[in-house]
């Protein structure tokens, strides 16, 4: 675990903008970059225990903002999750689409401390994947014990040891982007340290259980782990929601998780453009079937 105290500096600042109800956000806190110690938290990610904890790297305005939009708009979930492996993403918990439901999660999604990482593990042109909310309610039950994609077995040979890439060649990273203080009694994430390094599924959900250790975070910090880490939602046994946005980073060359939708407005958003892949050349040839007449 690397804790970075001295992250955000006292000359970093922040401010907000709310225009109608449309409700923009504009986040202009200057970040130092040159704080972030890059190589000991990729190694820790990847060779080490597999996660990180990144501590306030958001503001308690802007956590508030992210929530309430969050709340307002009472989305019903329309996904279909049918493979074994998919089907925690079917967790009621989960809402989607968040680029479509304000610009506070635009900014929150290319925050440069969180993009300067991944980048340096899965590549400059590593792309979003998918970007969610996790709220889970008092008495909700957890999640079952999970890898995440691309590491669904339905997607890999059916043969033994197949995901035994080199833990340096990750496939994804989560990121979860803390709104509310996580801990054991309200469900926080719970995984197992060092699991990402040969990548299995947690078929046995009672050795998870007895090898896993929980997360203890305040809002605004932020939770990073290597998605072939063992890992799961807990139950929330507390009297208060324990609510995140859920961020996943893949490769380039990774298909996305989320078929995300975006507004014309991105267009002037570099670090927005680039984890979309917006200006990405491939597939390169590109045809129109004819009708036939």
């Amino acid at each position: 675990l690397i804790l970075l105290d001295s992250l955000l500096q006292e000359k970093n600042r922040f401010s907000m903008n709310y225009i109608k109800e449309d409700a923009q956000f504009q986040n202009s806190k200057a970040i130092d970059l040159t704080t972030l110690k890059l190589d000991e938290i990729c190694k820790e990610i990847t060779t080490g225990q597999g996660w990180i904890l990144l501590p306030k790297i958001f503001e308690t305005e802007e956590i508030n903002f992210a929530k309430q939009r969050i709340l307002a708009e009472q989305i019903e979930d329309s996904s279909k999750h049918h493979k074994k492996d998919d089907k925690q993403n079917g967790y009621s918990g989960l809402t989607w689409n968040l680029l479509s439901k304000g610009q506070v999660f635009e900014e929150m999604a290319t925050n440069p401390v969180i993009l300067a990482i991944c980048r340096q593990i899965l590549g400059d042109k590593c792309r979003l994947s998918s970007i969610t909310a996790n709220t889970v309610l008092p008495g909700m039950e957890g999640q079952d014990p999970h890898i995440d994609y691309p590491y669904h077995r339905c997607l890999w040979p059916s043969k033994d040891n197949c995901m035994d890439l080199p833990p340096t060649h990750l496939l994804s990273l989560s990121i979860v982007m803390l709104l509310t203080d996580f801990c054991p009694e309200n469900g926080s994430t719970a995984l197992i340290p060092g699991s990402q390094i040969n990548p299995r599924y947690p078929d046995n959900k009672e050795k998870f259980f007895e090898n896993a250790i929980q997360i203890t975070a305040q809002a605004g910090d932020v939770i990073m782990f290597a998605g072939s880490i063992q890992h799961c939602a807990m139950p929330n046994k507390s009297t208060e929601a324990r609510s995140g946005v859920i961020q996943q980073m893949v490769p380039l060359f990774v298909t996305p998780y989320e078929d995300i939708k975006v507004n014309n407005r991105n267009e002037t958003n570099v670090d927005l453009r680039k984890i979309l892949a917006m200006d990405q050349a491939y597939p390169l040839l590109k045809f129109e079937k004819k009708t036939e007449r």
